[in-house]
Protein backbone atom coordinates (compact mmCIF):
# COMPACT_ATOMS: atom_id res chain seq x y z
CA UNK A 1 0.00 0.00 0.00
CA UNK A 2 2.92 2.56 0.28
CA UNK A 3 3.83 1.78 -3.16
CA UNK A 4 0.81 2.56 -4.17
CA UNK A 5 0.74 5.88 -2.04
CA UNK A 6 3.60 7.21 -3.03
CA UNK A 7 4.08 6.18 -6.68
CA UNK A 8 -0.26 5.89 -7.87
CA UNK A 9 1.14 2.34 -9.29
CA UNK A 10 1.05 -1.44 -8.24
CA UNK A 11 1.67 -4.69 -10.13
CA UNK A 12 -1.03 -6.76 -11.13
CA UNK A 13 -0.11 -9.14 -8.46
CA UNK A 14 -0.13 -6.81 -5.72
CA UNK A 15 -3.95 -5.53 -6.80
CA UNK A 16 -4.64 -9.27 -6.37
CA UNK A 17 -2.87 -9.17 -3.00
CA UNK A 18 -4.47 -6.40 -0.97
CA UNK A 19 -7.98 -7.26 -2.42
CA UNK A 20 -8.00 -10.45 -1.45
CA UNK A 21 -6.32 -9.38 2.14
CA UNK A 22 -9.21 -6.61 2.41
CA UNK A 23 -12.17 -8.82 1.21
CA UNK A 24 -11.06 -12.08 2.60
CA UNK A 25 -9.67 -11.65 5.71
CA UNK A 26 -10.41 -8.05 6.60
CA UNK A 27 -14.24 -8.65 5.54
CA UNK A 28 -14.35 -5.61 4.38
CA UNK A 29 -16.63 -4.49 1.11
CA UNK A 30 -15.02 -4.55 -1.80
CA UNK A 31 -16.16 -1.59 -3.26
CA UNK A 32 -14.67 0.59 -0.64
CA UNK A 33 -11.13 -0.71 -1.73
CA UNK A 34 -12.01 -0.15 -5.80
CA UNK A 35 -13.23 3.03 -4.54
CA UNK A 36 -9.75 4.17 -3.27
CA UNK A 37 -7.76 2.24 -6.06
CA UNK A 38 -9.74 4.60 -8.31
CA UNK A 39 -8.62 7.62 -6.53
CA UNK A 40 -5.06 5.84 -6.64
CA UNK A 41 -4.24 4.48 -9.50
CA UNK A 42 -1.99 6.29 -12.18
CA UNK A 43 -3.39 3.63 -14.70
CA UNK A 44 -6.90 3.36 -13.45
CA UNK A 45 -9.24 1.40 -16.08
CA UNK A 46 -12.59 1.36 -14.37
CA UNK A 47 -13.28 -1.78 -16.18
CA UNK A 48 -10.10 -3.52 -15.04
CA UNK A 49 -9.91 -2.18 -11.52
CA UNK A 50 -13.76 -3.26 -10.72
CA UNK A 51 -13.60 -6.39 -12.32
CA UNK A 52 -10.34 -7.06 -10.14
CA UNK A 53 -12.09 -6.09 -7.33
CA UNK A 54 -15.40 -8.55 -8.05
CA UNK A 55 -13.45 -11.34 -9.37
CA UNK A 56 -11.29 -11.32 -5.98
CA UNK A 57 -14.75 -10.63 -3.67
CA UNK A 58 -15.74 -13.73 -5.25
CA UNK A 59 -19.24 -11.61 -6.52
CA UNK A 60 -21.31 -11.91 -9.89
CA UNK A 61 -21.62 -14.96 -11.88
CA UNK A 62 -17.87 -16.38 -10.74
CA UNK A 63 -18.01 -16.98 -6.87
CA UNK A 64 -15.62 -19.35 -6.08
CA UNK A 65 -13.17 -18.43 -3.17
CA UNK A 66 -10.14 -16.88 -4.40
CA UNK A 67 -8.38 -16.35 -0.94
CA UNK A 68 -4.86 -15.75 -1.32
CA UNK A 69 -2.35 -16.57 1.41
CA UNK A 70 0.08 -13.56 2.21
CA UNK A 71 2.59 -15.44 3.42
CA UNK A 72 2.87 -18.19 0.62
CA UNK A 73 2.74 -15.08 -1.91
CA UNK A 74 5.58 -13.08 -0.42
CA UNK A 75 7.61 -16.44 -0.57
CA UNK A 76 6.31 -17.25 -4.39
CA UNK A 77 7.10 -13.75 -5.69
CA UNK A 78 9.76 -12.08 -3.26
CA UNK A 79 11.71 -14.85 -2.39
CA UNK A 80 14.81 -12.49 -1.72
CA UNK A 81 12.75 -9.83 0.30
CA UNK A 82 13.84 -6.99 -2.36
CA UNK A 83 10.16 -5.96 -2.43
CA UNK A 84 9.35 -5.90 1.14
CA UNK A 85 13.02 -4.40 2.02
CA UNK A 86 12.06 -1.51 -0.47
CA UNK A 87 8.63 -0.82 1.01
CA UNK A 88 8.37 -1.77 4.36
CA UNK A 89 10.03 -0.28 7.25
CA UNK A 90 11.82 -3.37 9.72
Amino acid sequence: MLELKNTGWMSNRGRQNVASYFCKILKQDWRIGAAYFEEMLIDYDVHSNYGNWMYLAGVGNDNRDRTFNPEKQAEMYDANEEFRKLWLKH
